[in-house]
């Protein structure tokens, strides 16, 4: 679920005074945000009055000033942010001092549209608080560029699969269920030139995860490279940020909300020879890719093949980007009849609705209450896979992402656990 925060401009001016000082920048302070969580997801809705026109754009909290305000920083690299607003800078002064007339905060809720939770009502000054800007710059030893390029991060203990959302030659954030990788942890990152097809490792180490409800949606890693490796590394940013650029420029991009997630999967895959789809709701982002009438692949956290296309179908807000090409994964599964696994996805929904189970707490754990389960007889094979978990401390999410049955049986396995009382919710 992601919450908007909304900042209005009536003037041009104003608008450009506050481009320069702050969001060319990569960010952008909003007075009043009340009960927002440091380093939570959220999207930004720029309304720009004197165009009639709005931007909503995917930002992190970076700094909560309880009273005053918030400040975010975009997942777009300023050189996006740019032409994004190019119309919007031709012909303004620089002049005057930003002012925001109002402020709102929303939520989004499943299966609807973004509903106001509540009218900030300010009338404030959003040139003061410089501070958090420059934070998150001098945290940021270079800028990194929107890439998308297949990971694999290896941190001994744990091997996991991702995509990268940007990347610079100091860092990168990957999509991936990094959830055994903990900020602090070593890691080896594999990826792969996107012009020579060579393979380039990078030591580093996790610096922090994005979260999602029970899970980790995202990783960021901060590498740490020996000088002669630096070359290397660079030729690597180099040719993913032009392959990016010129895929981004001959695909397409929108929101989630003009077609659907089922349209727009369809849409695609019978239109294009082959292609790559990543679509982003909230702090979560799917990966897939078709080729030939087939599914290739496709990628959601730890999730796989039909359970991740059910999840991705169910989305009813985001964003989307599409363009001609499919890169090669370490490791792919068998590819599947896009029609045939559309349709198996849909008909796994169906069945969910049908059985009428409420949905649990994501981030929900359970307390095993060893005595009722020796009472209870025999359990199914789900059941006891989703108890050994439970036993580990896995939230709800992850055990549905980690058990390979589709979620309707995993949650209803788990309900009837805790119905008999061998599941206790920890509080």
């Amino acid at each position: 679920m992601t919450r908007r925060l909304r900042i209005s401009f009536e003037r041009p001016e104003d608008f450009r005074a506050e481009f320069d000082r702050n969001i060319a920048q990569g960010g952008l302070f909003i007075a009043g945000g009340a009960g927002f969580e440091l380093r939570e997801v959220v999207e930004v809705e720029i309304a720009l009055e004197f165009m009639g026109e709005r931007r909503t754009l995917e930002a992190e909290i970076v700094h909560v000033s309880e009273g005053a305000g918030v400040a975010v920083e975009f997942l777009r690299p300023a050189g996006e942010l740019r032409a994004e607003f190019a119309a919007a800078l031709a012909g303004t002064g620089a002049e005057p001092r930003a002012r925001a007339r109002s402020a709102e905060a929303a939520t989004a809720a499943d299966g609807g549209d973004l509903e106001p939770r509540r009218e900030l009502g300010l009338e404030s000054s959003l040139a003061a608080p410089e501070a958090p800007v420059r934070r998150q710059e001098e945290r940021r030893r270079s800028p990194r560029a929107r890439v998308r390029l297949p990971a694999l991060l290896d941190g001994a203990s744990a091997r996991v699969e991702g995509v990268t959302r940007d990347l610079s030659e100091t860092g990168a954030l990957i999509s991936a269920d990094a959830s055994e990788l903990p900020p602090g942890k070593t890691v080896r990152l594999r990826l792969r030139n996107p012009e020579t097809g060579d393979p380039v490792e990078v030591s580093g180490r996790v610096s922090r995860h994005m979260a999602t409800a029970g899970t980790v949606a995202a990783v960021s890693v901060e590498f740490e490279v020996p000088a002669v490796q630096k070359p290397e590394l660079a030729a690597l940013v180099r040719a993913a940020e032009q392959v990016h650029q010129q895929r981004a420029a001959e695909g397409i991009s929108g929101r989630i909300e003009e077609l659907g997630m089922p349209s727009l999967i369809q849409m695609l895959g019978r239109s294009s020879p082959k292609g790559t789809l990543s679509a982003t709701s909230g702090t979560e982002e799917g990966v897939l890719a078709f080729e030939g009438g087939n599914l290739r692949y496709v990628r959601l956290g730890a999730t796989r093949g039909i359970k991740a296309l059910t999840r991705i179908l169910q989305w009813s807000s985001g964003s989307f980007e599409f363009h001609a090409h499919v890169d090669a994964l370490e490791v792919e599964d068998e590819a599947l009849r896009l029609e045939a696994a559309l349709l198996e996805a849909m008909r796994r929904l169906d069945e969910s609705a049908s059985k009428g189970i409420a949905p649990l707490d994501s981030a929900g754990r359970f307390q095993v209450d060893r005595s009722v389960l020796a009472s209870v007889g025999a359990l199914a094979k789900v059941e006891e896979a989703v108890v050994d978990l439970a036993t580990a401390g896995l939230t709800v999410r992850r055990i549905l992402d980690v058990v390979p049955e589709d979620d309707a049986q995993v949650s209803a396995a788990l309900v009837a656990l805790i119905e008999q009382g061998v599941l206790r919710p920890v509080r």
